[in-house]
């Protein structure tokens, strides 16, 4: 088979079967191999992969990793199976701060603080911070987002606060190497009285959440246009009788969500969406239990019965709210599994960090 015909034969038919089949096709000759590991094929893969309704979700304890079948938003606990990490470290420094193309974006906490980018499916990964100083992540400081360009280029975007500035670097898969861009002018965004979360991609944009530790109504939302590799600022959900807001925005069919939690005085959770440059509420739950720890609130994975979500607020705690079943098929198109620390949905690709 010529190459043409075969590159347009992986493209087209190969590209439409599950990861572990790819994996095995790949050592049917080096023709097979080569066609079947290049970047276009596994883009194309992915964003078939994409539209199957069957992720899994991924979930780091100080003994294990797990991970579990994610079918129609609703998390199978029975279906959970053990991996190991690749990189040699206790899984109690592993932090997951990102997750996008079936790559997830890794710390290594004191070694000192590494970046690890991993594919979880193939086992493949990439340290970041190869060759840079100490310090080039601090996890208290920094925040991060994944994303691809138009041309395909695998890039990671770090947001690092130092000394009341902001530098932007960019990590490109294609060069690896690492590039600065520039930041905003003005205000404060350096500030250690925000807390800054990973970065969630919208319609070619990489949405920051920002915080404010004391007052809520000052927190805002810095908005990373990915083609022209610019920012810009742009609001947050507001609300009276505001007590916390979720740590990170979701995706949810391509339209950037966020949870709120008020007190008037019931605790109510709202969602929220961003359409047209304007927050709306899209509809409002009951508070449920809350959990202080991610411990606790996995250890009632297996005895949740009912349609629940989980909001994993900025100023302590998970609350879990009850939801109708319009708002279970609304929430299952969710591209995050709920934001909650060191949990992350991801699908099964052949996409390399490498």
């Amino acid at each position: 088979m010529q190459r043409l015909e075969f590159e347009m034969f992986a493209n087209e038919i190969l590209s439409r079967l599950p990861t572990k089949y790819v994996a095995r096709l790949r050592m049917v000759s080096k023709q097979w191999r080569y066609e079947l590991s290049s970047h276009l094929f596994a883009i194309i893969h992915y964003r078939r992969m994409a539209n199957n309704p069957y992720r899994k979700v991924i979930m780091f304890t100080n003994s294990s990793i797990d991970i579990h079948n994610l079918i129609g938003g609703k998390l199978d606990i029975s279906s959970g199976k053990s991996i190991s990490f690749p990189v040699d470290t206790h899984l109690s420094n592993l932090i997951i701060l990102a997750s996008q193309y079936g790559i997830l974006l890794m710390c290594i906490q004191w070694r000192p603080n590494e970046l690890i980018l991993w594919n979880p499916t193939t086992n493949q990964f990439s340290n970041l911070c190869d060759k840079k100083p100490k310090n080039f992540f601090d996890l208290r400081e920094d925040a991060v987002g994944i994303y691809m360009d138009s041309s395909n280029d695998l890039k990671i975007l770090l947001l690092q606060r130092r000394t009341d500035d902001v530098i932007p670097r960019v990590y490109s898969r294609n060069t690896c190497e690492w590039k600065t861009l520039t930041f905003l002018k003005g205000a404060d965004y350096a500030s250690t009285l925000y807390r800054w979360s990973s970065g969630t991609l919208c319609n070619s944009v990489l949405y920051f959440p920002s915080l404010h530790y004391w007052t809520p109504a000052k927190s805002y939302t810095i908005a990373f246009d990915v083609e022209s590799e610019t920012f810009y600022k742009v609001s947050i959900p507001q609300s009276t009788n505001l007590f916390g807001r979720q740590r990170s925005f979701l995706n949810i069919r391509n339209t950037l969500h966020m949870f709120i939690v008020v007190e008037t005085p019931k605790t109510i959770v709202k969602l929220y969406k961003f359409e047209d440059e304007i927050w709306s509420e899209v509809s409002s739950f009951r508070s449920g239990k809350l959990f202080y720890s991610v411990d606790s609130w996995r250890n009632k994975l297996a005895e949740n019965k009912g349609d629940t979500w989980t909001v994993n607020i900025d100023r302590g705690g998970i609350i879990d709210i009850q939801i109708g079943m319009k708002d279970s098929q609304y929430l299952r198109d969710a591209e995050k599994f709920q934001g909650i620390y060191n949990v992350a949905s991801f699908e099964e690709t052949v996409v390399s960090p490498i």
